[in-house]
């Protein structure tokens, strides 16, 4: 019998909550939690649907593992993770967790580690106090497991950024050294996108509006995307879902949104009114849905 951990802690933060079989793990919870749906074990690739022979082909992102059949699907994956992490949600699929240190502190993880549910992903620290942190601001730390940094050199020249030359395209906000090299990316933004993906480098959305519903400001940073070097944040857990299923319905209309620079980082206000305080929790339950 393994322990089942529901993974409830982010329902603080409006995100929805997925119990999934881990070991000697307790996880933070909320009192007036729903039940959560229990994930298995993945089974199947998320690109191709077949199902999996061995665990040969996989890719790391922001601390999770997904495995894939193949090479081909592994280049797949990669392009967009997000899409393809939240559909497996939806096929009742987990991924893995491959956390071994605290992503606050650094401290090596133990049994009374306290996992957070974000969607289809988790963050592990080591205590209640680390846990605090990383619900006020779930991206930062994201970011720091996928080793995600700010833009600070110009991605045509490679000259230092300076914010009086930036300017947006494709709704995004880009930052440059000279006002010369905005006719490049306007020519190409494709290849500077890309260019700063490969370096880790995220951009921010230059409006706080939200891709799927533009009449809707969106409050804070916990519902999130993001694709390449690009940063999406939304006004609901379903808005997200909509943008992620079909991303390039929306990507085109993000030129008419207004300039209004993106939504604050931390996710104060709502986790002052759920409870922030995270309350272990480790109870023992057979889980119905075999991992073989």
């Amino acid at each position: 019998m393994k322990t089942l951990i529901r993974l409830t802690a982010l329902i603080a933060l409006g995100l929805p909550a997925f119990a999934q079989e881990h070991d000697h793990a307790k996880t933070a919870t909320d009192a007036k939690a729903a039940v959560p749906t229990i994930l298995a074990a993945q089974t199947t690739c998320p690109i191709s649907g077949e199902v999996l022979e061995d665990k040969t082909n996989f890719v790391d992102y922001e601390g999770q593992r997904v495995y894939v059949c193949c090479k081909k699907c592994v280049k797949k994956f990669t392009a967009f993770p997000d899409k393809f992490i939240s559909a497996m949600a939806k096929s009742g699929q987990a991924v893995e967790n491959t956390q071994t240190t605290c992503v606050v502190s650094g401290e090596e993880l133990d049994e009374d580690a306290v996992t957070l549910a974000f969607g289809n992903k988790t963050i592990k620290v080591c205590c209640k106090k680390c846990a605090k942190k990383v619900n006020a601001e779930p991206i930062k730390y994201f970011d720091k497991l996928e080793g995600r940094k700010a833009q600070e050199r110009c991605a045509v020249m490679g000259g230092k950024i300076i914010p009086e030359n930036s300017f947006v395209v494709n709704g995004t906000h880009v930052d440059q050294c000279c006002p010369g090299c905005e006719k490049k990316w306007r020519a190409d933004p494709g290849k500077y996108f890309s260019k700063l993906a490969e370096q880790k480098i995220v951009l921010q959305p230059a409006s706080d509006r939200c891709p799927v519903m533009p009449k809707m400001a969106v409050k804070d940073r916990r519902y999130f995307v993001t694709m390449g070097a690009r940063r999406f944040y939304f006004c609901s857990e379903g808005t997200r879902t909509k943008f992620l299923e079909s991303p390039e319905k929306y990507l085109k209309n993000l030129d008419k949104m207004p300039e209004t620079g993106p939504p604050p980082a931390a996710v104060k206000k709502v986790m002052e009114k759920a409870g922030h305080e995270a309350t272990a929790h480790d109870g023992a339950a057979n889980h119905g849905t075999s991992n073989s």
